[in-house]
């Protein structure tokens, strides 16, 4: 979905008025708040967020910007865990032969050879009990904070994950929760089809229909 930027009126006494603010206040101040009013206004709000997520497999030829990368991941770091162990870290692979040796070890991921970068997800179990829980709730913010930047990812799930292991020489006790590409779409699919939520949602017990 294209969104444009909502215009801001250079009429600065009409916002004082009705934003409510003193006639004193300094333009510079004005002009910052009614900046951050329209982003507010711009930004999806995180339902939007997830319901226009796709997994990304064709990808432009462009690298991400390293202020996009650390938004992306200080997202994934805000992820619940149990006991606030945050056992997650992240792996950026740009290495075009690195890349290419992964591909090979995914089955349905032979795509990640043509992708600027990828990410490696992986959690300790040393450091949680719950380490697939706490890396995959991270590896979803990571996901809906790209798609809120504009861009792409794709949750590929199965790998040879001791090879890759060997290959990121990961420390022991510590595990791939997956490895997604990360860059700009270019081609965005349709939303898959969705089971009716009378399908899903049951009232005290499993089988009593919500609905």
């Amino acid at each position: 979905m294209n969104r444009r930027m909502p215009r801001i009126s250079t009429n600065i006494r009409f916002y004082q008025t009705q934003c409510h603010l003193h006639q004193n206040t300094p333009y510079s101040y004005i002009e910052k708040y009614l900046i951050n009013l329209s982003l507010k206004i711009f930004m999806k709000n995180c339902i939007d967020t997830i319901f226009e997520r796709r997994s990304i497999r064709r990808y432009k030829n462009e690298q991400v910007p390293d202020e996009l990368l650390f938004q992306v991941i200080r997202a994934a770091q805000y992820a619940p865990s149990s006991w606030n162990r945050q056992p997650w870290r992240f792996i950026v692979i740009r290495d075009r032969e690195k890349l290419k040796r992964i591909s090979d070890l995914l089955p349905y991921g032979k795509f990640l050879s043509r992708v600027p970068m990828a990410i490696a997800i992986i959690s300790s179990e040393k450091e949680s009990d719950l380490w697939l829980v706490d890396g995959a709730i991270a590896t979803e913010n990571l996901m809906l904070a790209a798609e809120e930047l504009g861009l792409g990812t794709c949750w590929i799930a199965e790998c040879d994950r001791e090879e890759i292991k060997k290959m990121l020489d990961l420390p022991d006790g510590f595990h791939i929760i997956t490895i997604t590409p990360l860059g700009y779409p270019e081609i965005k699919p349709k939303a898959p089809s969705r089971k009716k939520i009378e399908e899903v949602l049951f009232l005290e017990k499993f089988g009593e229909k919500y609905l």
